[in-house]
């Protein structure tokens, strides 16, 4: 295993991706040098995620860890994944991707990029700029997608400037801008937590290309749309 020189932790939560862990490894692998610490995988998966992991790790060149969450310790859904990944991240910047390709690895080069030249400390990848693209959502998603988030502009007209998807789920964040603990995550929309527990982050953009899923079974559901709803409502209750 080569030496750690990067300067991202990507944190990549997971629920039965064992078919997409060969593909993402192989693809964050062709990264350019010092972009990426560590990655780090926190599952909570019922199939055979973990032991796809395990096994793979070893044939990229930089750190893979894998976190799995048993049931009943899952607290917070995607979004309290994250976080734990965050609280064992060493990186300078703090990556989010998901594990279904959807969220093009190689983008993660131009968003640590950005952030270093920018001063930023936030970068969130969008699908609603020059060079982004919403293809591979399907249209009933995609209209729920944006239903979403414009109620979360409208709850949150000023926290979300300059935020073109606060739906997006693939972002960076330097680590020395965000307290992990300060966070209360629930769902699947952990960037809009972020966004509104840490007022004043100075914020980037790039754009990508929102690919259709590798391998699997989508995890969008009538469920995960009423838990986003109660947790916007909670969000703008405590602003």
């Amino acid at each position: 295993m080569g030496e750690v020189v990067g300067a991202v932790s990507l944190i990549v939560p997971t629920r039965n991706e064992a078919g997409n862990v060969s593909e993402l490894l192989v693809r964050l692998g062709r990264l350019p040098a010092g972009v990426l610490r560590e990655m780090i995988f926190v599952d909570d998966s019922d199939d055979d995620t973990p032991a796809a992991i395990a096994y793979l790790a070893g044939s990229v060149e930089f750190p893979v860890a894998v976190v799995h969450r048993e049931p009943g310790l899952r607290t917070g859904g995607l979004s309290g994944a994250v976080v734990e990944g965050f609280r064992r991240a060493g990186g300078d910047w703090l990556a989010v991707m998901d594990g279904d390709l959807q969220h093009p690895p190689e983008v993660l080069a131009a968003m640590f990029a950005t952030g270093e030249s920018a001063g930023a400390d936030i970068v969130c990848a969008t699908r609603n700029v020059s060079g982004g693209g919403r293809d591979g959502l399907g249209a009933a998603r995609d209209v729920i997608s944006k239903s979403f988030a414009a109620f979360a502009r409208r709850a949150f007209p000023r926290r979300l400037r300059g935020v073109s998807d606060p739906m997006s789920g693939f972002f960076l964040v330097r680590r020395s801008a965000l307290d992990p603990e300060a966070l209360n995550p629930t769902g699947f929309k952990i960037l809009l937590e972020i966004l509104v527990r840490t007022p004043g982050l100075r914020r980037a953009e790039v754009g990508y290309e929102f690919a259709p899923r590798h391998a699997g079974d989508s995890k969008a559901s009538l469920r995960q749309g009423v838990t986003y709803l109660r947790h916007l409502a909670r969000l703008r209750l405590a602003a």
